[in-house]
């Protein structure tokens, strides 16, 4: 079993240049407030690389981060709001960090995938309109 990396460990994947990168990717209001209060901003980024490393469930985040729900919370607003793909591609595919965050986001996707075809199956026939492909609920 792979040993889990420490906050220390993480903190050195998140290097300058990849923090540099991601603060130019985040939206202008966010950009904006991660440059004022970069720690914050880049503690938020680390815990998030320390999850997808340790591959851990959020509740088992290193109480160094900050509480883990809000972290989770912050995590899920930022990736359906599309922001972790503009960080994504901004990493270099080598980095650390890059790689993590990649394995983190395909994980996510993969089970949002999975949610929507467990739904879907869940539907009976009968409850769409057959014309309109309308919600008759």
């Amino acid at each position: 079993m792979n040993k889990a990396i420490t906050t220390e460990q993480c903190a050195e994947m998140v290097c300058d240049l990849d923090w540099q990168k991601i603060s130019l990717a985040l939206p202008p209001n966010l950009s904006t407030r991660a440059k004022n209060s970069s720690q914050k901003y880049r503690r938020f980024v680390e815990a998030v690389v320390w999850v997808a490393c340790n591959r851990a469930f959020w509740s088992e985040l290193p109480r160094a981060y900050g509480p883990w729900r809000s972290i989770y919370v912050r995590y899920m607003r930022w990736f359906k709001a599309g922001i972790w793909t503009k960080v994504d591609r901004t990493l270099d595919a080598n980095s650390a960090c890059g790689t993590a965050l990649r394995s983190l986001l395909d994980d996510q996707l993969h089970a949002q995938q999975r949610r929507r075809l467990r739904v879907e199956r869940k539907t009976p026939p009968s409850a769409v309109h057959p014309r309109e492909d309308v919600p008759l609920l």
